[in-house]
This record gives structure tokens, sequence and C-alpha cells, in this order.
């Protein structure tokens, strides 16, 4: 499968998936490593309320609150006590939960977009997209950035970054080098 990652002008890369198929593939690929810290932390520590109790120090309890894992720990064990169910039960249903919504949002927009972290959303204007044939969110340093000149006589440059050709708006060509390394570097500067 071919996955489809495009630039944010504020929010870095997503994940673009237009199909129900597409969908289902992103979750065998993502579920299992989602909800894995969670779990082994429930398993370790216990209860999340107890945790954050007995946390004194507050820069600690704050940490501890902006913990993906802790979130999620916490979430299932609500939604456990919501449903009258064990926490395993608890992240079942988040899951199902989850993915209703998110095929409500494919449904109705055409698209949904999904962040590194897992969040969704629709609508995203982007500025660049890449594809690539493993599910691996793009992440390029400064040095990735090439511009070149093709050899048989061309007399445009050509920028990229990694794995990606960098376009501005319909332009993904320029007169001069220089020209072309601003834009690159203002296209890596938006990840």
């Amino acid at each position: 499968m071919e996955y489809l990652f495009v630039l944010s002008k504020q929010n870095g890369w997503w994940l673009k998936i237009d199909t129900v198929e597409k969908l289902i593939d992103y979750h065998q690929k993502t579920d299992g490593t989602r909800y894995e810290g969670a779990m082994e932390r429930l398993l370790k520590g216990g209860d999340p309320r107890e945790m954050a109790e007995n946390t004194v120090d507050f820069q600690q309890r704050i940490k501890l609150m902006q913990d993906r894992n802790f979130k999620y720990m916490m979430a299932a064990v609500m939604k456990a006590e919501q449903i009258n169910e064990t926490v395993f039960d608890g992240f079942k249903a988040l899951k199902m939960e989850a993915g209703s919504n998110e095929l409500r949002t494919l449904k109705e927009f055409g698209e949904i977009y999904f962040n590194s972290a897992g969040g969704h959303t629709y609508g995203i204007e982007f500025t660049q997209f890449c594809r690539r044939s493993e599910l691996i969110f793009p992440f390029y340093s400064k040095e990735d950035i090439r511009i070149k000149k093709y050899k048989n006589g061309g007399k445009h440059w050509y920028a990229f970054i990694g794995d990606m050709q960098i376009r501005d708006g319909d332009k993904s060509k320029w007169n001069t080098y220089e020209e072309a390394r601003r834009v690159s570097e203002r296209v890596w500067n938006q990840q």
C-alpha cells in the first residue's frame, strides 16, 4: 500500500486517508503500539487516580498529566467505569469509539488525516506532500536538503528534502540555486 503524507502550514506532517481500506490498514499497523504503553503502565503502576494523587511535586504531576500513556490509561479506566466492565474492556471500547468517529469523518468529508500521535482531523490545507511505501512519518534534517540541476543542459534548479520534491504552489523549479535553497529552507522549517 502507498501512503500519502502531507505537510500542513501550521501543524506538521499528517497521513491522508481517503478509503476504508486505508483506514483499516492504518489501524492494523498502529493499534498495537498506541495503547501498549498505557497497558504496561497500568499493569505496573495500578490505579491512575492514586498515581496522580500520590505525586506530590507539582511539576511531576503536570508532567504525568501530559504523558500520552497516562492519558490513555486514565481514559480506559474511566470508560471501564462508565460501561461497568474491566479496564481491558475500557481500552476496547475506546478503540471502537475512535474507529466509529473516524468512519463518520471519512464518510462525511471523504478524507481523514492522522498525525504521528494518532490524533485525527479533516480538511487540512497542505503545501507539500510525499508518498511512501511504508507507514513511517517523514522527518527531515536540514542536511536532507538537496538542490540539483539536471545534467542534460537544463537551466533550472530543483529542490528536494529527503524523498520529497519541493513545490511552491504550482512551481517546482527555480531559476537560481539561491532561490531554490531559500524555498527549501522555508519548507524545512514548517515541519
